[in-house]
C-alpha cells in the first residue's frame, strides 16, 4: 500500500474545530490591533531624514484551498483540513551602507504563521540576505553573499507520503566572487559557494533529502563596451546526501558531481531593453542513485523590455537540474521542494505602474519536469518515475499611500498535470492581502 493512502490519526496536541476557530479569531484581532497602532505611528516617524537603516512590520491574511497539496482524488486525513486560512506577521530590519568603494548590506525578516484549521503547521520562520561588495583602486573587485532561510516545507506526497507533522526546512548559502581586470576589455573571474539544506522532521524519507553542495568556477569575460559582455568559464560541483540510505550502523551517504563548461552573454539593446543568456553543457553523476544522472545542456535566456515608463515586461526560459534550481521563495505558504532530475520553465511577467502610488503585476509560468526516485521507498518500484506539466497564473496589486506604507493583494492559481507513479494531478488557489509599514 503506498504511504499516501495510509489512514492518519488526529495530530498530537490538536484542538477541536470550534476551539481552533475561536483561538484563530482572537489571534487575528490582536494582530490587526498591533498593525493599526503601527500604522498610526510609523508614517509620522518616517518623515525624519532617510538613513541606510530600516525597520518595519508586515501583516498578511490569506486562504489556500489546497494547503495540504493533495491530489485531485485524495481527501484530507482525519484531523486535517484540505482548505485553510492563515495569518503571517513579519518583522523587518536591514541596512544598506556604502563605505568608500565598498558596500555592505543585510535584510532580515522574522515570520510567525498561524493556520485556523491545521494549527499543527503553525510555525516561525526567517529569511536573511546579506553581503559585501568591494573594490580596490586598481583592477580587483568582488563580493561575498550570505543567505539563510527557514520555511514550512513539504515534498511530493506520491513518494514520501503525507507528512502528519510540520517540517521546517533550513537553507544556508554562501557565495563569493572575485574579478581581476587583465586588460581594458578582459577580466578574470573566480567564484565559489556552498549550499546546505536540512529538515527538522526526523523521518527517514525526509532526512534523506538533506544535502550539501559546493561549487567553484573560473572564467574569462570580454566587455567590448559598457552595454555588451561575453563570458566563458569552467565549473565543478560536488554534493552529498548524508542520510540517503538507512543502514544497521546508521546512514549511508550518496554523493554526486558535475563538471561543466558555460558560455554567458549580456547585451543592453537600448535604455529600454536588455538581454541575458547562459548556456552550460556537462554531466551530473551519482554514486548510488544513478537514476538521477543527467547529461545535457542547461541554461537560461531572459529578456527585459520597458516600452513605456510605466510598463515592464520580463520573459525567461530556463532549463536546469533539481539542485541548481533549488528555491523555497514562498514565505507565507508552504512550498514543494524541487528535486527533479531536470526541468524546463517558461515565464512571462508584466509590471504596470498606474500611478506613482498604484501598481499591478501579472505573470504566467509553464513548467515541466522529469522526476525519478530520490529516496529508497519499499512501496515503489526501482524504476518508478514521473513527468509533470504545471501552469501557474499570478496576479497582484499594490498601493503605496505613503512612503512608509504599502498595501496589496495577490492571487495565485496552479494546475499540475502528472503522468507516472511519482506524481499526482492537483490544483490549488491561494489568495492573500497584506499591509506593510517601514521606518527608514
Amino acid at each position: 500500500m503506498p504511504p499516501s493512502s495510509l489512514s492518519l490519526a488526529t495530530p498530537r496536541g490538536g484542538r477541536s474545530p470550534a476551539a481552533r476557530q475561536s483561538r484563530f479569531r482572537g489571534f487575528l484581532l490582536g494582530r490587526v490591533g498591533a498593525i493599526l497602532l503601527a500604522g498610526g505611528v510609523l508614517p509620522w516617524c518616517a518623515l525624519a531624514q532617510s538613513s541606510p537603516y530600516f525597520v518595519g512590520v508586515s501583516q498578511t491574511f490569506g486562504s489556500d484551498d489546497n494547503l495540504l497539496r493533495l491530489g485531485e482524488n485524495d481527501v484530507a486525513p482525519e484531523g486535517y483540513a484540505k482548505a485553510d486560512t492563515f495569518s503571517t506577521t513579519t518583522l523587518l530590519a536591514g541596512f544598506n551602507q556604502g563605505i568608500g568603494r565598498q558596500r555592505v548590506f543585510a535584510n532580515l525578516s522574522l515570520r510567525d504563521t498561524r493556520y485556523s484549521r491545521n494549527d499543527i503547521f503553525d510555525n516561525q520562520g526567517y529569511s536573511l540576505r546579506s553581503g559585501l561588495e568591494w573594490a580596490t583602486v586598481e583592477r580587483l573587485s568582488g563580493g561575498v553573499n550570505l543567505s539563510a532561510s527557514r520555511n514550512l516545507q513539504r515534498f511530493g506526497s506520491a513518494e514520501i507520503g503525507f507528512l502528519r507533522e510540520k517540517n521546517l526546512e533550513t537553507v544556508r548559502t554562501l557565495s563569493t566572487r572575485v574579478s581581476l581586470g587583465l586588460v581594458t576589455e578582459y577580466s578574470l573571474e573566480l567564484s565559489g559557494g556552498r549550499t546546505e539544506v536540512s529538515n527538522s522532521l526526523q523521518q527517514p524519507g525526509v532526512q534523506a533529502r538533506n544535502f550539501t553542495q559546493d561549487n567553484a568556477s573560473l572564467g574569462v569575460r570580454w566587455s567590448p563596451s559598457s552595454y555588451t559582455s561575453v563570458g566563458l568559464s569552467v565549473g565543478s560541483t560536488r554534493g552529498r546526501y548524508p542520510k540517503f540510505r538507512v543502514t544497521a550502523d546508521g546512514f549511508q551517504a550518496d554523493r554526486f558531481k558535475r563538471d561543466d563548461v558555460s558560455v554567458s552573454a549580456n547585451y543592453r539593446l537600448s535604455g529600454a531593453s536588455s538581454f541575458d543568456a547562459r548556456f552550460s553543457t556537462g554531466k551530473t553523476v551519482y554514486d548510488l542513485n544513478e537514476q538521477r544522472n543527467f547529461d545535457g545542456v542547461t541554461g537560461q535566456v531572459a529578456w527585459i523590455w520597458q516600452p513605456t515608463i510605466k510598463t515592464v515586461f520580463t520573459t525567461s526560459l530556463t532549463r536546469d537540474t533539481g539542485q541548481e534550481s533549488y528555491a523555497t521563495a514562498i514565505f507565507t505558504l508552504p512550498a514543494i521542494a524541487d528535486y527533479s532530475r531536470d526541468n524546463t520553465a517558461a515565464r512571462i511577467a508584466a509590471d504596470y505602474s498606474f500611478s506613482a502610488k498604484v501598481g499591478f503585476t501579472a505573470s504566467v509560468l509553464y513548467y515541466r519536469n522529469t522526476v525519478v526516485r530520490t529516496i529508497e521507498n519499499p512501496f515503489l518500484p526501482l524504476a518508478a518515475d514521473g513527468r509533470e506539466k504545471v501552469t501557474q497564473l499570478t496576479l497582484g496589486a499594490r498601493w503605496t499611500p505613503l512612503r512608509s506604507t504599502q498595501l496589496g493583494c495577490d492571487l495565485n492559481t496552479q494546475d499540475r498535470r502528472a503522468e507516472g507513479a511519482l506524481v499526482v494531478n492537483l490544483r490549488g488557489t491561494q489568495f492573500s492581502c497584506f499591509g506593510q509599514f517601514t521606518l527608514q
